[in-house]
């Protein structure tokens, strides 16, 4: 007989996780999950009918995610505004929006598209933002 290790196994720390304990560990959904597996972001190992996920697969994923030092990590207006709210806020600025941008606003290229909405919502954001902060500083 082999003689136990002095250290429990409470000390130890998983490297693989199956699919499902990967996914409450990250909070990502199982099918989100198999999509970033799909995709090539999460890199999982078989052993038979058995899916595992290493933990450096997992450190890696959320490693990418966070800001660089050099900078922070941006989204697209549209991913994380409401897309009735970014209408809305398009629709009342047309108003005083330039021409050119207005062209854009109408290009069959989405590129220029998104860049001239882009611009129009940041445009009225910080216009909200210098609105309340000139007025707390004349109170």
């Amino acid at each position: 007989m082999r003689p136990m290790p002095s250290k429990s196994n409470a000390d130890l720390s998983p490297i693989t996780l199956r699919i499902s304990d990967a996914c409450r560990v990250t909070g990502i959904g199982r099918s989100k999950f198999y999509e970033l597996i799909k995709a090539g972001e999460i890199g999982v190992i078989k052993v038979g009918a058995i899916t595992l996920v290493p933990m450096t697969s997992i450190d890696a994923l959320l490693q990418r995610g966070r800001p660089t030092a050099g900078g922070e990590v941006r989204r697209p207006i549209a991913e994380v505004m409401h897309p009735f709210l970014a209408n809305a806020i398009l629709t009342a600025s047309l108003a005083s929006t330039p021409e050119p941008v207005r062209r854009d606003l109408s290009s069959p290229d989405e590129v220029r598209r998104g860049k001239a909405e882009d611009s129009i919502v940041e445009r009225m954001i910080f216009a909200l933002y210098d609105r309340d902060e000139g007025a707390a500083a004349a109170t």
